[in-house]
């Protein structure tokens, strides 16, 4: 059964007010408990008389907790009187009122895991009892064992929770932490409270683990009754025992504490296409004086506008996760929404894979085969899809599909193009005709492999490839690149553009939609391939 939780920024001594606020809002609610994610005390150099006052008041009990609370350590020293009365009644304030501690874990008698690091970092010794407002990295380490948490609370943000969030970015970061970050990693909490001078509330965020994916939500609060009305509560009702959500909630990411920790690739030498969507996988790059071409930095996990946790000015096109591999709607197709009614959107899909990496050959080799096994995995169900899609009466599939992929050391991030085209087209030899005749147009220096043999050979170096499939019917073909000729990046788009009678649509730049546009195609797409899907029950085997 689900139950109604309330989380508090800092009260900073206003102990009366807040606590008859809360009891307000409880008798609406009726919460199963609360929690104070920051400073409940003043700062004990500048705390007034009346706050003093109130803090042995509520010591004694003379102002009522409506519902049991735990209270986090803050940023700042607790009162001498506070720690003592916590030492002596095992972190018992009064009746209904608990300190979380510097570092532990509660567990409610609802069956919620609270599992807390308070105090802010030092590298240096801590005071020896449960209750000083300072952690080190040791702390929050070993907090780590708890293993698992519903929700964490800590004084200092995790560093890089902001990176791919759209949210908040006027907002000044609050104190963050490495250590923080990886315990968030390591425990996947359901909910992430910490405080700041404003409110801010990031995307959720998946965890790497088998799906169904944990889910992270942080928020930080800003303090209880502050002048800008800056949201200082967060109520949610939810069940200790549930399981992460099968479908990723709107606008979810990768993790981005994971992201910035994958390895440098030091194979990406030539700089990249800064579109996330741009359909190529970056390229030589020239300017200066005398046309010279000039190198810039490769981008790092957290640049690359493919990584699922940097940018997330696309992720209304993404339409499946799987545990390697995610989908997304191509950002300007090349076919047209008409070109292909039968599926009921433009059908030009990226497969790519969430992990940073220019080629498969630079994955590590037990990555590369799960990664190489999820990008064939929905490459097929992406291909049972348009067949499925586009039987005639006698059960033919009229539609086939052309995937392509750019593999180059120099690249940034991996992935393959998907593409339905008409099944005759494939079947009569024209596709495979069509690539070997444009690339002696363009007069590249290298020719098509077609064996198995010729392909796999060519596979270890630069190359662009070309998967053909039309049901009872498959074929591959390669062409190796070399530094003896510059490879067109849309040369897979010119050639089919040409078939499908779209050359004006050869730049993916050429061909905008609108945000609404791009929406309504990714929500068609996501509800025609669900029963393809092999990351989902049910999906494609």
């Amino acid at each position: 059964m689900a139950s109604k939780v309330a989380v508090a920024g800092s009260v900073n001594g206003k102990l009366l007010g807040f606590f008859t606020k809360l009891a307000g809002l409880q008798a609406k609610q009726n919460f199963a408990f609360a929690i104070v994610a920051g400073d409940l005390f003043a700062d004990q150099d500048s705390t007034s008389e009346a706050e003093n006052y109130e803090v042995k008041k509520l010591m004694k009990g003379e102002i009522t907790v409506p519902v049991t609370t735990y209270f986090a350590i803050g940023r700042r020293e607790l009162p001498e009187d506070v720690v003592s009365h916590l030492k002596e009644h095992d972190g018992e304030l009064c009746p209904n009122l608990f300190a979380l501690g510097r570092k532990g874990r509660v567990k409610t008698s609802e069956g919620f895991s609270i599992v807390a690091v308070g105090g802010a970092h030092s590298d240096g010794d801590v005071a020896n009892h449960p209750y000083a407002a300072v952690y080190t990295t040791k702390d929050a380490s070993s907090a780590k064992g708890y293993n698992d948490a519903d929700i964490l609370v800590t004084s200092e943000w995790p560093s890089a929770v902001r990176y791919a969030s759209a949210a908040g970015r006027e907002i000044k970061p609050a104190v963050s932490a490495d250590s923080i970050a990886e315990l968030c990693t390591a425990l996947k909490p359901r909910y992430h409270f910490s405080t700041g001078d404003a409110y801010f509330e990031r995307e959720p965020f998946f965890h790497v683990s088998d799906p169904p994916r944990p889910i992270t939500r942080f928020v930080s609060l800003a303090e209880f009754g502050n002048t800008e009305k800056k949201k200082w509560m967060y109520a949610f009702s939810f069940e200790p025992s549930a399981s992460p959500p099968t479908v990723m909630p709107e606008g979810t990411t990768a993790s981005p504490f994971t992201q910035g920790k994958k390895r440098k690739l030091d194979s990406q030498a030539e700089s990249f296409n800064t579109h996330r969507f741009a359909n190529g996988n970056g390229g030589d790059q020239y300017g200066g004086r005398g046309g010279k071409r000039m190198r810039r930095a490769p981008p790092k996990p957290t640049e690359c506008y493919f990584c699922l946790s940097f940018n997330q000015d696309a992720a209304h096109m993404i339409t499946a996760i799987g545990e390697q591999v995610y989908l997304t709607t191509s950002k300007g197709p090349l076919p047209l929404k008409d070109t292909y009614p039968e599926i009921g959107f433009p059908g030009h899909v990226l497969i790519i894979p969430v992990d940073h990496a220019p080629t498969l050959s630079a994955f590590s080799n037990e990555t590369r085969d799960a990664v190489t096994s999820e990008m064939i995995a929905m490459k097929d169900g992406l291909q049972k899809m348009v067949a499925s899609k586009s039987r005639d009466a006698d059960g033919h599939a009229r539609l086939g599909a052309v995937t392509w992929e750019i593999s180059k050391s120099s690249g940034v991030h991996l992935q393959w193009q998907f593409l339905p085209i008409a099944a005759s087209m494939i079947q009569s030899g024209v596709i495979e005709a069509a690539f070997v005749a444009e690339a002696e147009n363009s007069e590249y220096s290298t020719k098509f492999r077609s064996t198995t043999t010729e392909i796999a050979e060519a596979e270890k170096y630069d190359y662009f490839k070309v998967m053909i499939w039309s049901e009872g019917l498959r074929k591959d073909i390669l062409l190796p690149l070399d530094q003896s000729f510059r490879f067109d990046l849309q040369f897979g788009r010119r050639v089919l553009g040409k078939l499908l009678g779209l050359e004006p649509r050869t730049h993916w730049k050429d061909c905008p939609q609108s945000k609404a546009e791009e929406e309504a195609d990714a929500e068609v797409m996501k509800e025609a391939f669900k029963e393809f899907d092999p990351s989902t029950a049910g999906g494609a085997e």
